[in-house]
């Protein structure tokens, strides 16, 4: 039984070589890389994403404020349910989840 060798004549030769180290040396090693294009493109789609969010968070709380502004009785329930403030004849009790 012979062995059957695979003789390609293309990786005897100088240019196939010399395009392979090309190719290696700007995948890799090459200051625009493609790695670090991909690195960059992966950290700019966060970025992406954290502006959205702090855009979504603003206008919320722009409109969080115009209520406090605009809204006496609204004002009233936020002082009361997160700062504990109480009228003067009112006794506050605070109940806490343990």
């Amino acid at each position: 039984m012979k062995k059957k060798y695979i003789n390609y004549k293309i990786f005897k030769t100088k240019y196939f070589w010399i395009s392979l180290s090309f190719f290696i040396w700007m995948f890799f090693f090459d200051t625009n890389s493609l790695i670090l294009h991909w690195k960059l493109k992966k950290t700019m789609n966060k970025m992406i994403l954290d502006r959205d969010y702090l855009k979504n968070k603003i206008f919320l709380e722009g409109d969080h404020l115009k209520k406090l502004n605009n809204d006496p009785k609204y004002l009233e329930k936020i002082a009361r349910e997160k700062f504990y403030m109480k009228k003067e004849d009112e006794d506050l009790f605070i109940l806490s989840k343990t």
